[in-house]
This record gives C-alpha cells, structure tokens and sequence, in this order.
C-alpha cells in the first residue's frame, strides 16, 4: 500500500555508480461479418449521449502532431516512440498522442530509490496540471518482484482517491492517465528503454563525473524523474527536493514540470506564429562566457516611432549530462544599454532575471520591456551588456540567445522618452541618503510612468534581508506618496511560493533551495517590471519632482542588498 507519512529522500551528489540493477493488451472483439443481415439497420437510435469532450478539448488546448522522425536521446531531442506493458494492457506513445499533454516518468532504482517511489501522490492531482500522463516504471530485474510493486503503486492510488474523495468521474479520469510498467525500465521498447539504458551507462563512465575543484567529484544522480514536454522534447525533471538538505517532497515535487511544461510550450508557439516583429539578437551562441557587450542595429528612428512593444526573449539551455556541470547558484543575469557606447562604462539595466541552480535542459523567458522603448526610439546602432552571470563564476558551457522583439499590437500608447531615476545597493543605514531627481515631460505626453526592477539579495543573519525579508519601497511625485511597492503573493518564505509560479516560468526541479519564495524574486524566472501610472500627479511641459525611500517593514534599512533600477517614462498616444 502507497504510505501516507512521506519518507527521506537520500540521493547522493556524489553518486558516480548507479546500480542498473506483462500483462498482454486487452483482445477487441472482430467486427461483425459484412455479409450477415441479421437485425434492423443500425440507427444510432440507442447510442446514448455523446462521449465527453477529451482534455484537450475541454481545456481549449492546441493540438501539435506526433513526430516520427528526428528521434534522439538528448535533452531537447525529440523524443521517439515507445511501446511499454503496464498493468492495464499495452500503451504505445504514437496511438495514444493527443498531442496537446505531456508525459512525466518516475524510475524506481532498488536500494537507490525505494523511499521515493511509495511516496503520496496527492500534489499529482491536487497541484499539477490535467493534461498530464504519469508513468512508473522499475529497474528491479526480478519480474514477480516489479509486478508486484507496480500492483503495490495502483493500490496506493486508489487509497488516495478514498483519502481525497474523489469522485467516481474523477477516479476515471485520472487512472487513464496513471501508468504502471511492468517491463523492466531499461527493456521498455522505444525510446524509454533507450533513454534509462543510455543514461546508466553514461552515468558509469569518466565522462559522467564533474570535477567541482576543491568541492570535490560529483557524479549523475539518479534518473528518478525524466518528463517528455507537449513538443514532444526530453527534459531531465531533475530534483525532487524543494530545498537543500529538506527532505525530498517526492513524487509531489513533480506536479509543478506539467506547468512548466505547459508555459513553455504556450510560449514558443506563440513567439512562432508571431508576424510583424522586428527582431535583433544580441547573443546566439554556445559559450562558457558570463559577460558580453554586443553592439547591435536597430531600425530607423522612423521605424522605431511606429512600434509600442519591446519584449526581450532570453532562451538559456544548459545541455550537461551531468546536472552539476551547470551553473549551481541563482545568480542575478540581466540586459543593460550602454549609455556612452562601445565604451560600455555608464549602463542602463532594462532587463532581468535569474538564473537556477544547477538545471538542464531548456529555460525561456519573454520580459516586457516596451517602457524602455523610450530609450531607443532614435534607433541605428546601440550597444548592450548582457550579464548571464557573475564574470567570475566558475565557467559552464550554454546555448545562449538573446533577442529584442520589436512590434505593434496597436491603440497603444507608445514610449518616447524615458530617465532612470534611482538605482538601489547595500540596504543599511545610509541607504536612503538620497536626494529627489528631477525631470520634465514633453508638453505633448499622454501618460507618465514610474517603471521598477526590484529584488532582494543578501541574508543578514537576524532577519534574512534582503533576500528573505519584507522590504518595500515609497516613491513620491511632487510630494504625494505612491502606494507601497511590497512583495505580492506567497508570503516570503513560504515553501512553495516559487514552485507554485512554474506556470510563470520558474524552472522545477532545481538541485537547490529553489521552491521557497523570495522577496520579488525566485530562481529560474524573470524578474518582471513593476509598471506604475503617474500621470495624474505630474504636469507635462514642466518640472516634476520624485523622491524614493527603502524600508524593512515600517522601519529602516536593515541590511542586505537592494538591487534597483527605478525609470521615469513617458508616453505620446498613436
């Protein structure tokens, strides 16, 4: 029976040998001989009521074909057909495609990940998304011993549909999409049995270990959890632990990829059949390299007048084997304009976000930055620093692109000029020593705003800030205070503040303290700007004034690091 107390998670970093240690489909009755005429011509009179919409339909969601060819091994490979025997008869991906789901598999390696796999599935069905498949398959080489277990797993889900409730409807629907393999995991037919097998055995070799320098070796971890997305692409799902050191919340921790997932997804197809875009890349390439400064060139100032959108889009893919040969801290990345050219000295943050703990696979972020047009309308050649990262992180190799994304949507009012006001740094006692900035709109501008980047960093060990503490922030026009900017949502610290935002784009599966909420932040997101509306308290043509102060609280700075770009925009109707 599936447990209901969860048990420890204890995988190994420094795992570097992994032990590698059916039912027949259900027979359908032939079709009636074409050549009897026995009974009166079927009417459909008695076929009852039409079958219910399938999720893709009952969702609302796009259909994507199966791909039949192009199949490999690597992370965002296409991932090929697959044939496996699970106890409720015979499931081959191709005949089953929706084409609008994605797939998630838990392996269960003896000795290795025992604990793991009799965990509550209840986050599954509670917290992940509808349009999901879930698979669990053995390594176990012991046929009676894996049937048994899977038997083990389905009984344990039917004991949690009697704890939930769950109605007879629900109980349906969710055992069609409940999968327990029988065949041993690495002799699934296809591409599963294909990808354990070539997993385990990379995973033995030389080539499977990271050498982290003074921290020592670190082998691949277990291949627990792997997920096929709804582009029919591999994607390693990593870590089931929302925290260093915490106990894995298991199979729960895998409900937030079906939402990654399906962020994704809904994302590229949405850039890919986007027309009338300008684009401009600023980086594409494979690259160890953390800092760069690129020049770039924009349409005309002509062309420029005619757009009212800028979107960033940052695509980041970490194609390690071995997870711990990525980048392991969430990191501050970010896009500036240089103010004073090639020179690259005076900068201008229009862009940011932050990087996860050691994550394959594929990240994309869409950021929306049209305030910013403001400070490019006069198009021609700009140059920008794109940050991936701290210079002197240890060096790990990414597919890194980079791109403005340049467009019309149309009755928007469009920015013609923008000033960056105030910036943010060390949050202790003279952080607010700071005087008002001043600045004057055109007579002609329709709409003012106050646009900031903010997050938190740093964890002072009496109250977590900034990182982890309530910091907010007042800004005031011409004297009148605006409402406080303060973190939204989850409370700071909560346990899965940021892995409740995988629809949002935080990357799951993280091998760090990535599920928690931070104050206006999480690892492996963007970092959106807080757009604000001033235009009632500023007179265009004139002299405007605005002030800014940071607090802990109703208090003062209390440590930590403020990072801030605080822009003052302003916008002509078309």
């Amino acid at each position: 029976m599936l447990h209901r107390a969860a048990s420890a998670l204890v995988v190994s970093a420094l795992l570097v040998a992994l032990t590698g240690c059916g039912d027949d489909a259900p027979s359908t009755p032939p079709p009636p001989d074409a050549g009897t005429d026995f009974g009166p011509p079927d009417l459909g009179l008695d076929a009852g009521p039409p079958p219910p919409p399938d999720v893709c339909d009952a969702l609302g969601l796009a259909r994507t074909p199966f791909r039949a060819s192009g199949a490999g091994l690597g992370m965002g490979d296409v991932a090929g057909d697959f044939t496996a025997e699970t106890l409720s008869g015979t499931y081959t991906l191709s005949e089953r495609w929706s084409g609008c789901e994605s797939y998630v598999f838990f392996v269960h390696m003896p000795r290795i990940s025992d604990d793991v796999i009799r965990t509550p599935v209840d986050r599954l069905l509670s917290e992940g998304r509808r349009n999901v498949q879930y698979f669990f398959l053995s390594t176990g080489t012991d046929e009676a011993a894996r049937r048994a277990l899977m038997e083990e797993l389905s009984a344990g889900l039917d004991e949690t549909f009697a704890f939930q409730g769950t109605t007879v409807e629900e109980q349906a629907f969710w055992r069609e999409r409940f999968h327990f393999v029988t065949d041993e995991a690495g002799a699934v037919s296809g591409s599963i049995g294909e990808y354990i097998t070539d997993y385990l055995t990379f995973a033995r070799t030389p080539a499977g270990v990271v050498d982290l320098g003074d921290r020592g070796r670190a082998g691949m971890p277990p291949p627990t959890v792997f997920g096929i997305d709804r582009a029919q692409t591999w994607d390693p799902g990593d870590s089931l632990s929302p925290a260093v050191g915490a106990p894995a919340d298991l199979l729960g921790m895998a409900a937030f990829l079906s939402h990654f997932y399906e962020y994704r997804g809904a994302l590229d197809a949405r850039l890919a059949a986007e027309t009338g875009t300008s684009v401009v890349t600023l980086l594409d390439e494979t690259t160890t390299g953390r800092v760069f400064v690129r020049e770039a060139t924009l349409p005309d100032a002509a062309t420029m007048a005619g757009f009212d959108t800028l979107e960033i889009d940052i695509e980041i893919t970490c194609n390690q084997r071995n997870p711990f040969g990525c980048s392991e801290w969430d990191r501050i990345a970010d896009i500036q304009l240089c103010a004073d050219g090639a020179a690259c000295t005076d900068r201008r943050e229009i862009a940011r976000w932050i990087t996860p703990y050691w994550r394959r696979g594929r990240q994309r972020y869409l950021i929306e930055a049209s305030p910013f047009l403001g400070a490019l309308r006069d198009g021609g050649t700009k140059h920008f620093f794109v940050e991936l990262g701290p210079e002197w992180e240890r060096a790990t190799e990414w597919d890194a692109k980079v791109a403005l994304r340049m467009r019309s949507r149309g009755g928007e009012p469009r920015a013609t000029g923008a000033l960056r006001a105030f910036t943010g740094g060390g949050f202790g006692a003279t952080y607010n020593d700071r005087e008002p900035v001043r600045f004057t709109p055109p007579a002609d501008a329709t709409r003012v705003e106050l646009v900031t980047i903010v997050t938190g960093h740093g964890q002072e060990p009496s109250n977590g800030c900034a990182e982890w503490c309530d910091h907010r922030h007042t800004f005031s026009v011409n004297g009148t205070a605006l409402p406080i900017l303060r973190h939204e949502g989850e409370s700071i610290g909560s346990d899965r503040g940021c892995a409740a935002r995988a629809d949002e784009g935080v990357i799951p599966g993280q091998w760090g303290n990535w599920a928690q909420a931070r104050a206006f932040w999480c690892p492996g997101m963007a970092v959106q700007p807080i757009r604000t509306d001033i235009t009632a308290l500023v007179t265009p043509g004139s002299e405007n004034t605005i002030d800014y102060e940071g607090a802990f609280r109703t208090g003062g700075p209390a440590g930590g690091d403020i990072a801030l770009s605080a822009w003052v925009v302003w916008y002509r109707n078309p």
